[in-house]
C-alpha cells in the first residue's frame, strides 16, 4: 500500500501474499520513525483485511531508560485506532551500555541477538526497521551537537537496513521530514507526542543528533 506525500513515497505490504499469515517482528525503539511505521503497518493490514501480527521487539538501556520508556502508550495508542489489528505487547532485550551506546550505536550489539533468537525459534516470520535516511548534507551541515557524523552524507544508519529489501525497511529512501509530514496528514501529532527520539539519560535534551534532526524536520514541514 503506497503512502506519499510531498517529501517522498513509500511502499508497506506492497505484496500482501507475503505478508499474510505473518508474524512481522518490528522494531520499535518509541521513536518517531518505527512509531508511524507501526501506525502504518495496522492501517494497511486493517485495510486489506490481512491476518497479520505485528510483534514489536526494542532494546531497553537502562542508562537511557526514556528512549524505549513510551513503546507501551504508543502501542496502547495505535491499538485503539486499529482495534481489529493484532500488536503484540513488544518482546525487548535489557542491558546497560553505560553511555556507550549514546556515542557509537553500541545498542545494536546488543539488539541483534534478539532478533536472531526470536527467528531462530520461529517466533516471528520477517523483520521490518523504520530507519530513515539522515537529512540532506546541506541540511546536516546546519546541524551540530555530539554526534554530527552519524549519518554522514544522508547514509543510512545500519548495514542491515541498507541492505534490507525496501519491503523490510521501507523509509530507507525517505528522511524525517516525509515522517513528520506523514503525523500531520493523518491528524496525529497527539502520537507524535508519545514519541522521543534522544538517547540521552534524561530524553529530549535538544542538543544532540537526534533532537535536532526531529527539530530540523518539524521546522521544515511546517514553515
Amino acid at each position: 500500500m503506497k503512502y506519499r506525500n510531498k517529501f517522498g513515497t513509500i511502499n508497506v505490504l506492497k505484496d500482501t501474499k507475503l505478508f499474510n499469515n505473518k508474524i512481522i517482528a518490528l522494531s520499535m525503539s518509541g521513536g518517531a520513525d518505527s512509531t508511524l511505521l507501526c501506525y502504518l503497518l495496522a492501517n494497511t493490514i486493517q485495510q486489506k483485511k490481512l491476518n497479520t501480527i505485528i510483534q514489536p521487539y526494542n532494546g531497553y538501556d537502562l542508562w537511557a531508560p526514556i528512549d524505549s520508556s513510551g513503546v507501551p502508550n504508543i502501542i496502547k495508542f495505535i491499538r485503539n485506532k486499529f482495534p481489529t489489528v493484532s500488536i503484540e505487547w513488544p518482546i525487548s532485550t535489557i542491558f546497560n551500555t553505560d553511555g556507550a551506546g549514546y556515542n557509537d550505536g553500541d545498542k545494536n550489539s546488543y539488539i541483534n541477538p534478539l532478533i536472531e533468537k526470536l527467528k531462530k525459534h520461529k517466533l516471528v516470520d520477517l523483520v521490518m526497521n523504520g530507519v530513515t535516511m539522515g537529512p540532506p548534507l546541506e541540511a546536516q551541515q546546519l546541524l551540530s551537537g555530539q554526534h554530527p557524523i552519524i549519518r554522514l552524507l544522508g547514509h543510512h544508519l545500519w548495514n542491515e537496513v541498507e541492505n534490507a529489501s525496501d519491503h523490510l525497511a521501507p523509509f530507507k529512501y525517505v528522511d524525517k521530514q516525509f515522517i513528520i509530514q506523514c503525523y500531520k496528514d493523518f491528524e496525529i501529532d497527539d502520537l507524535l507526542e508519545l514519541t522521543n527520539s534522544c538517547t540521552a539519560p534524561q530524553g529530549n535534551c535538544g542538543e544532540c543528533w537526534w533532537c535536532q534532526e526531529r527539530a530540523w524536520a518539524i521546522r521544515e514541514v511546517h514553515k
